[in-house]
């Protein structure tokens, strides 16, 4: 395990807290959201057990931080790849693109996502599921302008295309972590994207915008 830095280490209290904040995301992911500890988070930094309580004062407030973080980015990546003018069928393709992207550059962020998401009978799933009902609401939304502009069928569940579509997102997340090649990305991706949009699998979807 690598220690991010010296305990000896002098950094001013944002920047620590933002060091702490770090090296928990990367200790959650390695040992889940619900065994997780100050003494994890502490080796990781090179610090003292007490020097990380001074920032989070109990358990909950550690796990509440990791989240708030981890609930920024999945907010922040569905609603900046689906955002914009762009085509439907590009902005779907753009989002899974990006989950497969982040699960080699985020790595710890996309796994500590995956364990969250699996966590149903933790304290923490009633927060998880609010998050996922924001997500859906995105994902809807970019659905429902595909049948304004006539590129998806006027009878599409769009509620119930978002929910599938988005649930994909953790099949391209793993598929990454499992080396899975390219044109296996490209035939999985443009599943997702036929589906949500209820594109029949012999129609050109270069064609529809």
């Amino acid at each position: 395990m690598t220690v991010a830095r010296s305990a000896r280490t002098r950094l001013a209290p944002e920047a620590r807290r933002a060091q702490l904040l770090e090296c928990a995301l990367a200790a959650f992911a390695e040992n889940g959201v619900a065994r997780a500890t100050h003494s994890h988070v502490a080796e990781r930094a090179g610090v003292s057990v007490p020097a990380v309580y001074s920032y989070f004062r109990t358990r909950e407030d550690l796990v509440a931080a990791v989240l708030d973080e981890v609930e920024a980015y999945l907010l922040d990546i569905v609603s900046s790849s689906l955002g914009g003018p762009k085509p439907v069928s590009e902005a779907l393709r753009t989002l899974a693109v990006n989950f497969a992207r982040d699960a080699t550059a985020k790595p710890d962020m996309i796994k500590v996502w995956l364990d969250w998401s699996t966590g149903v009978r933790a304290d923490v799933w009633p927060r998880y599921m609010d998050v996922l009902e924001r997500l859906h609401g995105i994902a809807q939304k970019v659905l429902e302008r595909g049948k304004r502009e006539g590129v998806i069928p006027p009878a599409l569940n769009v509620k119930a295309s978002a929910r599938a579509y988005l649930g994909g997102g953790h099949t391209v997340a793993l598929m990454q972590f499992s080396g899975a090649k390219p044109r296996e990305f490209d035939a999985v991706i443009e599943h997702l994207v036929r589906s949500a949009m209820g594109i029949s699998f012999d129609a050109p979807l270069s064609s529809v915008r």
